[in-house]
């Protein structure tokens, strides 16, 4: 599934608008089962979804995509939908997990950079306050946390996941501590976590130093968040993290030259993972920002979206043949290309609302509707 690198295989304006357009509808179905829950997954193409009262992690998604409606539609009822689902995202406030940087940064931070909601911008600055409360001088850090997985062992682990939406959180922060314990914790997760352009995609500390706990580079995903938390890092402080940002995606591009990589590396008859692709490609679209001839990493991350959007992990695509039945054709706008632990012992290949996100962010980038650096 190689993607050959000609201008022929880019998705055109054209083509880009109308997935936009299919991933807008998309929403409504998604919202039309939800029942004032949060959506988590959908298994494959099935349009079965597993719905939350809470939203765990992903919450902040599920506002974040209505904000990002809002954004492209300019309609009022959609803004009024996303802050709506905003402020049901206070009861994460006190939950001890650095994943709360993915519900504020996504899920508030945004209504209040493009829609200048008042209630988004104070939840975002409380979860801020919050955030930074955890840090720990000892570890240089703000720890993993006990909850949403985190375990017993949380208080004293780092991981790379969040690194991009902490950093793009803390930043809207007008306080320097605020910008000292950002830019501390983004130093100590690259000792720990980073190595010749390969992440780690956690450590735990003990003995006076960190140790990492898998293989660094296999993850495809983590090895994207890591990329695109580089990014954000060059964005804000420049170098050296621009220089460690540039050897990240070098690597990407030496280690998944396929558009649709594994989920990992170290498992070739494992699944793929197109989502890890559409992460790495908004860290390109953000590395050919901070670059004096950033184009060649303009096309690389459209080469990656094309080649999502062609494939049969999208739905609707005019080009795409891959249609079983009816009901498949019916229901455009699937994005099932995200590799996702459904329980404890099996990962599978599902829908959900983070990946929509990201994809349609990708493609509102290439059209000029958001900047590189807003997602």
């Amino acid at each position: 599934m190689a993607l050959n690198n000609t201008d022929q295989q880019l998705l055109s304006n054209k083509e880009i608008q109308s997935t936009i357009d299919l991933l807008i509808h998309r929403i409504d179905y998604i919202d039309s089962i939800c029942n004032n829950g949060f959506p988590l997954y959908s298994p494959g193409k099935t349009s079965q979804w597993i719905i939350s009262p809470g939203g765990s992690w992903i919450g902040g998604f599920w506002s974040a995509l209505w904000w990002l409606r809002s954004r492209i539609t300019g309609s009022e009822a959609d803004q009024r939908k996303a802050s709506d689902i905003c402020r049901r995202l206070s009861s994460k406030l006190s939950i001890d997990s650095i994943n709360r940087s993915f519900i504020f940064w996504y899920g508030a931070s945004l209504g209040d950079l493009w829609s200048g909601d008042n209630q988004a911008h104070k939840l975002a600055a409380e979860s801020i306050t919050a955030l930074a409360a955890t840090y720990d001088p000892t570890i240089r850090c703000m720890p993993l946390g006990t909850a949403m997985g985190g375990g017993t062992e949380g208080k004293r682990c780092i991981s790379i996941d969040s690194l991009a939406a902490l950093i793009q959180l803390f930043s809207r922060s007008e306080q320097s501590q605020h910008q000292n314990i950002s830019q501390y914790h983004t130093d100590t997760a690259l000792t720990a976590c980073y190595y010749n352009g390969a992440f780690h995609t956690s450590a735990y500390f003990g003995q006076n130093k960190f140790h990492s706990t898998d293989e660094a580079g296999i993850w495809s995903r983590g090895q994207a968040w890591g990329i695109l938390g580089l990014c954000r890092a060059a964005a804000q402080w420049g170098e050296p993290y621009l220089t460690y940002a540039h050897s990240a995606c070098e690597y990407w591009k030496y280690t998944r030259p396929d558009p649709l990589p594994l989920d990992r590396l170290d498992n070739s008859s494992g699944l793929y993972d197109p989502s890890a692709s559409v992460i790495a490609s908004l860290a390109m679209f953000s590395l050919a920002d901070l670059l004096p001839d950033g184009n060649p990493w303009r096309l690389q991350a459209h080469q990656l979206i094309s080649a999502v959007i062609r494939s049969p992990f999208f739905i609707g695509f005019y080009k795409n043949d891959d249609y079983p039945n009816n009901k498949i054709r019916m229901n455009p706008g699937i994005f099932w290309g995200n590799c996702y632990k459904t329980n404890e012992d099996k990962e599978e290949l599902v829908e959900t609302v983070w990946g929509s996100f990201f994809l349609l962010a990708a493609l509102c980038i290439l059209v000029g509707i958001i900047k590189p650096n807003h997602c």
